[in-house]
């Protein structure tokens, strides 16, 4: 475990200590004298105990800092960092906070040190990882608030096991009251504790195969028994006379656990997130019945309906024995809901590689689609044909049935199966793993994508589908001035982009005429075409982005994307449209294309404002088809 793992573990657990004692002090009536005294020796100890950790923690980021520094740089650049302000901040709210329990004899004093010791609690949060790494303000208020809350719960339980433990007065009514407010915070730490595992986990495969994953389920393992022993106490509650021993065990078990809980997160806080690191599948399947479906439908149907027919059939016999033979019709009903889920689980799996979720090293772009299309044309084009359609020389003459490339099958499956594929092969193909570096076959896959989406993208239309992005845009690198380069995507979230690519000169009369007059056109404006063609275009109003495309492999990467139902293209023929214009919403997808030889072949700048408008209320859709690639 990291040093800073266990410092900053420690330091929660002793500042929710503290925090209820200090509390429990300010309820000064429920003590004795004895007592009193006692709490307040505690209360002292581990708040000194509280500001040694926070000056080592101090201590353990500056060295860090300034390791990673030039040789000879102040070790107080540690404050110029967001992590160390919040520290140095943490530390004078201690500082404060132990001068008041030092001098506790007066009340405003003690009130003073409650608050801020509850400050110094809610800076534990501000310190954590999601709260630096994330920009979303919701995220970050919840990543506080559970923090928060998990230190109350701390702190509670702590207290009231104290009180326990040196014979406090009447403590089961302490806890009956604590009992009643822990509820609501249990459910808001759980609520926000799963919308922050929406983002640091990703998805299920996440959950299952990553480090971070397992600790999270671990966490939630110690969180279930922690809640197991609140549940008890709370049935203790109603008991009458109530057994003080049997509901001291439960409040110890509980405190034990919550402990064990914060140093989970502690261990968490410091571990790449599930949705950063890469997935190694350790199954040899995974549940997708919409492509188990899709590959066997009659199978998948079959085996569901049988499994359905052995539920029915074991319910029924259980309601029919129940009375007279409880034991059979239990067994009975246990034989058929197994049976059934031996029969359906295997009909709504496929197959699955330890790279299944593997995410891309190579961004979905014009040089990376282009790089895979020469690796196709040199390694692939003998059995799957020139254009993809498994027709190639090799696999006629031996009457193999290579796959068709074109075809909706190849998004079915994800970028890693498709990787496991290139590097070990499947069925009479070869593997590539000796052949083409990890960067190549990647490359590979992502011509193999830009290809499938291009027949699929005949169903793209002059109007966009409401609330339904599916097609990811391909991005491309281009120069802004002499100093600076930009990307097409660095405009996802933040606003849409009408991108136009022109293969023929007298396209470019399109482009005069919507720059003639853009004045507040809600859309970044994208002009791909010749250099030589753009020097003489004048922008207006609105500033047009100028990409010169002079190898052309911006414009061959998109013409992926030229098809249409009334222009198919299914036999590759057509591969340059004199000019195209797509839309591409704020989150990356293609909603809509034009070409200049259908009808319409653009829209007018009112039209456009219009439809522009019309996706403005949509929030973001993810998708792996983009999102594997960023």
């Amino acid at each position: 475990m990291d040093a800073s793992v266990a410092l900053r573990g420690l330091q929660t657990a002793l500042l929710a200590c503290a925090f209820g004692l200090a509390f429990l002090l300010r309820l000064a009536h429920i003590f004795s004298d004895d007592l009193k005294a006692q709490a307040l020796r505690w209360l002292k100890w581990v708040t000194a105990l509280v500001l040694l950790l926070q000056a080592m923690r101090l201590g353990d980021m500056a060295w860090s800092l300034q390791a990673l520094l030039a040789p000879g740089a102040s070790v107080f650049s540690v404050f110029q960092t967001y992590g160390g302000q919040v520290l140095l901040g943490q530390a004078v709210v201690l500082l404060l906070a132990a001068a008041g329990v030092w001098l506790w004899r007066w009340r405003s004093l003690q009130i003073t040190a409650v608050l801020l010791l509850f400050m110094a609690m809610v800076a534990m949060g501000l310190s954590g990882h999601v709260v630096s790494a994330s920009e979303e303000t919701v995220l970050s208020l919840a990543a506080i608030m559970h923090v928060l809350l998990a230190q109350l719960w701390v702190a509670g339980v702590l207290a009231l096991l104290f009180l326990a433990k040196h014979g406090g007065p009447d403590w089961t009514q302490r806890l009956a009251v604590f009992s009643k407010w822990a509820l609501p915070g249990m459910v808001l730490l759980l609520l926000s504790g799963v919308y922050l595992g929406r983002w640091s986990v990703g998805s299920w495969p996440g959950l299952l195969a990553t480090n971070y994953g397992a600790l999270l389920v671990l966490k939630l393992v110690f969180v279930v028994g922690a809640l197991w022993c609140a549940w008890q106490l709370r049935r203790g509650l109603a008991v009458q006379p109530q057994d003080p021993a049997q509901q001291q065990s439960w409040l110890s078990s509980e405190a034990g656990l919550a402990l064990t809980v914060l140093a989970a997160a502690s261990v968490l806080a410091s571990t790449v997130p599930a949705s950063h690191d890469t997935i190694v599948w350790p199954l040899s399947f995974r549940l997708a019945p919409v492509l188990a479906w899709r590959q066997d439908a009659q199978h998948t149907v079959q085996m569901l309906v049988i499994s359905l027919a052995l539920c029915v059939a074991g319910l029924a016999l259980w309601m029919r024995w129940r009375q007279q033979h409880r034991a059979r019709a239990k067994s009975v009903l246990a034989a058929c809901v197994i049976a059934s889920l031996s029969l359906a689980l295997p009909a709504i799996s496929i197959t699955a590689y330890p790279t299944t979720y593997m995410h891309s090293s190579a961004r979905l772009d014009a040089p990376s689609v282009m790089a895979g299309q020469a690796l196709y044309e040199q390694h692939c084009v003998q059995c799957h044909g020139v254009h993809g359609h498994g027709d190639g020389p090799v696999a006629q003459l031996n009457k193999l049935q290579p796959a068709n490339l074109t075809e909706p099958h190849v998004s079915w499956h994800t970028h890693g199966d498709m990787y496991w594929w290139l590097s070990h092969g499947k069925g009479q193909m070869p593997g590539f793993a000796d052949v083409l570096s990890e960067e190549e076959r990647w490359h590979l896959i992502n011509w193999l994508i830009a290809l499938s989406l291009g027949y699929e993208a005949r169903s793209i239309t002059p109007t966009p589908a409401a609330f339904n992005p599916w097609l990811p845009s391909i991005d491309f690198r281009f120069q802004m001035d002499n100093n600076n380069f930009m990307s097409l995507s660095e405009w996802r979230g933040l606003h849409p982009v009408h991108l136009i690519i022109v293969n023929q000169r007298e396209e470019l009369q399109r482009v005069r005429d919507l720059l003639k007059d853009m004045k507040g056109f809600p859309a970044q404006l994208v002009i791909v075409s010749r250099p030589e063609w753009l020097k003489d275009l004048v922008k207006g109003p609105c500033e047009a982005v100028l990409v010169g495309d002079a190898n052309g492999d911006i414009a061959r990467a998109w013409a992926h994307y030229r098809r249409s139902f009334a222009t198919p293209d299914l036999l590759n023929e057509e591969t340059q449209v004199a000019r195209m214009e797509f839309l591409i919403d704020r989150f990356g997808f293609v909603r809509a294309r034009w070409r200049s030889d259908e009808t319409p072949n653009a829209l007018s700048l009112n039209a456009l404002k219009s439809i522009y408008d019309s996706l403005a209320p949509e929030g973001e859709i993810k998708s792996a088809a983009i999102h594997q690639h960023d």
